[in-house]
């Protein structure tokens, strides 16, 4: 003879301060009181994180912080620029998209802006101050960019940032020009 559990909700706090609700079924033999089926259906709907926090932690995922990092042997003069946009390319001149572009301060590197280039390779920073600062440039598998440049009102017309990205391990490092 079998006789049926009655459905017993079970709740408890999380780790996170929501709660998480249990309702717990089965069916028990009468005589050996032994359980012959259970069924726990756990509905943990504030243990799941929340929109907003998985939103969060996929933008996080997406977009790693921007780090300054210095391979430079020797530290090259700033290139003299009257705004800060250009192009990342190979050695070959290709376009390289999807290179991570940062902007750093010179004194301190506290990062002011981050770019993303596009499929030409192009990227652009507008509304920056006049000064001297450090671009980074990063691509996965390639010796990172980071070329001083000199914000300044000047006659220089538009030369534009053209960033060369080398393989890891050759003599230089990748490097900028201004054209």
């Amino acid at each position: 003879m079998e006789s049926a559990i009655k459905a017993a909700p079970v709740s408890r706090r999380s780790n996170n301060g929501g709660q998480e609700r249990f309702r717990l079924e089965g069916r028990v033999n009468a005589m050996t009181g032994q359980i012959w089926t259970a069924v726990l259906v756990a509905g943990m709907l504030a243990a799941a994180p929340t929109a907003q926090a998985y939103a969060a932690e996929r933008r996080a995922q997406a977009q790693p912080a921007a780090a300054y990092v210095n391979e430079n042997g020797t530290d090259p003069a700033p290139l003299h620029l009257r705004q800060l946009e250009g192009k990342v390319v190979g050695l070959g001149g290709d376009p390289m998209p999807r290179a991570e572009v940062a902007l750093f301060t010179e004194n301190g590197h506290s990062l002011v802006a981050t770019a993303t280039s596009d499929r030409e390779g192009k990227f652009r920073f507008d509304k920056v101050e006049k000064g001297v600062y450090r671009v980074v440039a990063r691509i996965e598998g390639l010796c990172p960019a980071n070329i001083p440049v000199k914000l300044e009102s000047s006659l220089l017309g538009k030369r534009k940032l053209v960033i060369t990205m080398r393989p890891k391990d050759l003599d230089t490092c990748s490097y900028g020009v201004a054209k």
